[in-house]
Formats: structure tokens, C-alpha cells, sequence
């Protein structure tokens, strides 16, 4: 397979994971868990994309054992393995290529989430912060390579030195919740090299992106929207530029992963469909997909998790009950509480006593009655 072509499959991998994210610049990079559509606590992802062998047989994905069984049926192409922090934000990704680790972008994060340095594959960055504005730095790789001839030799297997010198300062305006609305890139003479606007809708998806490029003899303008259903899941996308127009639709499943994607350009309409196998968090770790029907390629992943965070314990002052916890008394209501459970204290202590005199006469006036009961038929019985 061509160099190109492995370039295009990975590039069109990293669009389709990309579907339930948001798009911003490079330079304020936010790939954590949930704008990738991942589940969970995820704590590593490792996903290989897989490709057809020689002997591969059209026939085969229709076979019961075909998912258990890609690693022998497909070869392994490229992939990336993600590193995740606790709090869901993407520490590192390192690229891979049939199984062999090749370039690693690292990135560290202010405490609510934005992006502070970044080092990447030819190119790092410098963020700080000021409110809702942000400076950028971006500076490109530069290599020198010692006593080489630079015709000849392999530069890519060649020992060299890495500086990082200054290439463009970014100015970027987010709103309250971190995103870009808005970024300015200059060169180091302050020349305007490109501009970009960013709208979003009430759940803070975007909508719609304009850039502005000003590095070629002729300014260039495109225009990217977002369209999205009642459950915020992406359903169309449309890219308008002098050169290109793009339009994607989407079908998804009740997760929100994509299992249809129609893109149509001016040369040809292409239909891809996707079938996913899931683990118990809902994270697809297995993606078949279809290009016009046709088998394309599989992608594996293997997902660990982090330990579900334990719930702060919250201490709880004990107070004395008082005669209804629900009812907060003031000292005048309390006072005449008292008063009036004394005087029911009182009333019950009345009550019990004149209840003890009244059974206590009653006898006295049985036994009164009895006395006079016998001495009436004693009277009787002499009167006989």
C-alpha cells in the first residue's frame, strides 16, 4: 500500500472518531474523553486500524467468526494508543505503524481544563491565559543535522539536534466556558497570517467556523457548519471554499456513533456504513466499516478504565433535636413552649390525681354501701 494512500485511510479514521467533537485550533487542542464520545473513566485507548491481507475473500465479513478473528484475517496498519488523565483530558497519543511506536504528542492542561504546552511532531506550543483572552506561541522544529551529505543520506535515519524556533503568536478570545470564539495568527514582523471565527448553539456544540488564510498571493475564505439533532448528535456538516465544496450527512445509533456517512463532493458521492461491537461502558472496541457497501477496514481498540472516583465524605453535624427538627423556634416560641408543656405536665398530674380521689371515694363509698347492705339484712332476719 502507498504511502498516500495509508495517509488518506488513517486521515479519514481520525475525521470519523472526530464526529461528536467540537473543531478548534490547533493551538487550544481540548481532545478529552467525552469530545472523542468515549465512555466512562477512561484511563488508555489503543486503536489498531486493520487492512485487507493478499489472500483476504469478499465473502469473509458475512462469516460468524470473522470479528473474533480480524487479527488473522486483516493486517495491522496504523493506530494510536491515548493516555487519559483522571479528570478525562488527553495526556499523551502516541501514533503507531504496524504495531511499532513512531511520533508522541505530549500535553499538559490548566486546572479547568485549557491547554498549556503541547509538544508535537515538528511543532510545540505555549498558552497563557488572561481572562477570555489567551497568547500563543507556536514554534516550529528545526533540525541540524552534522557532517552529513545531505544528498545522500537518510535524514529520517539520521542523528540530528532539535531547536524550536519562533513561527507565529496566536491571539484568541474564548467565552466563559473556555472556547474559542475567535483566533488571530501572526507572524514575528505582526503580519496577519489567518483568522478564524467559531459560533455555537445553547449546549455549547459548534455551529459554524470561518478561516480566513492569508499565506498565499490570494486571500482564501471557507466556511464549515454544523447541524445537529434534538440530542445534540452531529447529523450534517457542510464545507464551502473557493476551491471545494463538501457536504456530510450522518445517521446515528442511540449511543451517537455514526453508523452512516454519505459525503458527497464534485467528483462523487461516497457511502460509508459502520457496525460496532461495544464493552459494558458502551465504548464501541470493535468498528467494521463499508465503503459503498463493501468491506473497507476494521478498527480494534483496547480500553482500560480509572477506578470510579470515590464520593467525598461529607461530615454531618449532630444538634440537638429539637421538639420538631423541622421548625426553627426563636427564644419568645421557645419560652412558651416550655410553659405550655409545663402546664400540660401539670394538667396530666391534675387529671391522674383527681382520677385516684374518684376511684379511691368510689370504693369508700362500695364498701360504704356494702356495710349498710349487711346491716339492713341482719336488721331483717331479727325483725323475723
Amino acid at each position: 500500500m502507498s504511502f498516500m494512500k495509508k495517509a488518506l485511510i488513517f486521515l479519514f479514521i481520525v475525521c470519523c472518531c472526530a464526529l461528536t467533537g467540537k473543531s478548534q485550533d490547533v493551538v487550544n487542542l481540548r481532545m478529552d474523553r467525552q469530545q472523542l464520545g468515549l465512555r466512562g473513566y477512561v484511563a488508555t485507548l489503543d486503536e489498531d486500524i486493520l487492512i485487507r491481507k493478499d489472500y483476504f475473500r469478499d465473502d469473509w465479513p458475512q462469516r460468524k467468526w470473522f470479528v473474533k478473528d480480524l487479527r488473522n484475517v486483516l493486517s495491522e496498519d496504523v493506530g494510536r494508543v491515548m493516555v487519559f488523565n483522571t479528570d478525562g483530558r488527553m495526556m499523551s497519543i502516541t501514533y503507531t505503524y504496524q504495531g511499532k511506536a513512531e511520533k508522541t504528542t505530549m500535553c499538559t492542561y490548566t486546572s479547568d481544563g485549557r491547554l498549556t504546552t503541547m509538544q508535537a511532531d515538528g511543532y510545540k506550543v505555549e498558552a497563557k491565559y488572561n481572562g477570555n483572552y489567551a497568547d500563543i506561541n507556536v514554534f516550529g522544529e528545526n533540525r541540524t543535522y552534522k557532517t552529513l551529505n545531505l544528498d545522500k543520506a537518510d535524514l529520517n535515519a539520521s542523528p540530528y539536534t532539535t531547536s524550536y524556533g519562533f513561527d507565529l503568536k496566536c491571539r484568541q478570545e474564548l467565552d466563559d466556558d473556555g472556547l474559542v470564539l475567535s483566533s488571530k495568527y501572526y507572524y514575528v514582523d505582526s503580519v496577519l497570517a489567518k483568522e478564524c471565527e467559531y459560533n455555537y448553539n445553547h449546549n455549547n456544540m459548534l455551529t459554524s467556523e470561518k478561516t480566513i488564510d492569508y499565506t498565499s498571493e490570494e486571500k482564501l475564505v471557507s466556511f464549515t457548519k454544523y447541524f445537529y439533532d434534538n440530542r445534540d448528535f452531529l447529523i450534517g456538516k457542510t464545507y464551502h471554499s473557493k476551491s471545494v465544496d463538501e457536504s456530510c450527512k450522518y445517521e446515528n445509533n442511540d449511543l451517537g456513533d455514526c453508523v452512516k456517512m454519505i459525503i458527497q463532493r464534485p467528483y462523487g458521492t461516497f457511502v460509508y456504513t459502520f457496525d460496532y461491537v461495544y464493552d459494558t461502558n458502551d465504548n464501541w472496541t470493535v468498528r467494521l466499516q463499508y465503503l459503498n457497501g463493501e468491506f473497507d477496514n476494521a478498527a480494534i481498540r483496547t480500553i482500560t478504565y480509572h477506578k470510579t472516583p470515590a464520593k467525598p465524605k461529607v461530615k454531618v453535624k449532630k444538634e440537638k433535636p429539637s421538639p420538631d427538627d423541622s421548625i426553627k423556634l426563636s427564644k419568645e416560641e421557645r419560652k412558651a413552649l416550655k410553659e405550655q408543656e409545663a402546664a400540660d405536665r401539670k394538667t396530666e398530674k391534675e387529671l391522674k390525681a383527681a382520677e385516684k380521689k374518684a376511684e379511691k371515694e368510689l370504693k369508700a363509698a362500695e364498701k360504704k354501701a356494702e356495710k349498710e347492705r349487711k346491716a339492713a339484712e341482719k336488721a331483717a332476719k331479727k325483725n323475723q
